[in-house]
C-alpha cells in the first residue's frame, strides 16, 4: 500500500487508536449503530468495550442502556458488573454475572442432568 492509501485508513479507523477522545455525540452515535447491529447481547457489549476502552465504564453502560431493551431490568450498576465481567472472564464470566442479577430472567425448561 502507498501512504495515502495508509494515511485514509488512519483517518477513518483514527477513533480506535489509542488516546483517541471522542465528543460525547460521535461516541454515542457509534455506540448505537454497534448495539443495533449486534442482536447477541453478548457480542454487542463486547464490541462497545473493545472499541470505547478510553470512556469509563459507567458511562459506557448508561450509553448501553439506552440502546439494548434487553437490558431494561438491570442497573447502571449491574451493567458495569457485566461490563466488567465480560472484560475480566470472556463469555463464561458475563454469563455467570448475567446469572446472578436479581432481575436476570431464569432459563426455563433446560436438562435435568446439568447443573448450573
Amino acid at each position: 500500500m502507498n501512504d495515502a492509501a495508509d494515511d485514509a485508513g488512519t483517518d477513518e479507523l483514527g477513533w480506535l487508536l489509542p488516546g483517541h477522545r471522542a465528543a460525547p455525540a460521535e461516541a454515542l452515535r457509534r455506540i448505537q449503530v454497534l448495539c443495533v447491529a449486534w442482536p447477541d447481547l453478548h457480542a454487542a457489549m463486547f464490541a462497545v468495550l473493545a472499541t470505547h476502552q478510553e470512556l469509563p465504564r459507567d458511562m459506557l453502560a448508561a450509553a448501553i442502556k439506552q440502546f439494548r431493551p434487553d437490558l431494561e431490568p438491570y442497573t447502571r450498576e449491574d451493567v458495569v458488573g457485566l461490563l466488567t465481567a465480560l472484560w475480566n472472564g470472556g463469555r463464561s464470566g458475563f454469563d455467570a454475572v448475567l446469572r446472578t442479577r436479581a432481575n436476570a430472567p431464569k432459563k426455563v425448561g433446560g436438562f435435568s442432568w446439568v447443573k448450573e
